[in-house]
């Protein structure tokens, strides 16, 4: 097994959150440190939804939103960019 180098991911959540939500955890299995944001809108919660929620507890992904979701921590606009621009890897699904 190689060393692999642990990066600073950011998943994006703008077309589709729930395979975002995959996305994000599947990353953590390689050791990445994975910040998920959605960018799509307030989250509705379905049962779908709240098993992917789970299992990004599990990996220790916390989720930010760029909208004022109640169930889901706040990212301001301008906190973004700094966001952005530590991360090495950027994805968006």
């Amino acid at each position: 097994m190689t060393n692999a180098v642990q990066k600073n991911v950011i998943v994006m959540a703008r077309h589709d959150p729930v395979e975002a939500m995959r996305v994000a955890s599947g990353i953590t299995i390689f050791g990445h440190h994975v910040t998920l944001v959605f960018a799509h809108g307030i989250l509705v919660i379905t049962p779908e939804v709240e098993a992917q929620a789970e299992i990004l507890e599990l990996a220790e992904v916390e989720p930010y939103s760029l909208f004022d979701d109640t169930e889901i921590p706040h990212l301001e606009p301008q906190q973004l960019l700094p966001l952005l621009r530590s991360a090495e890897v950027v994805i968006n699904v």
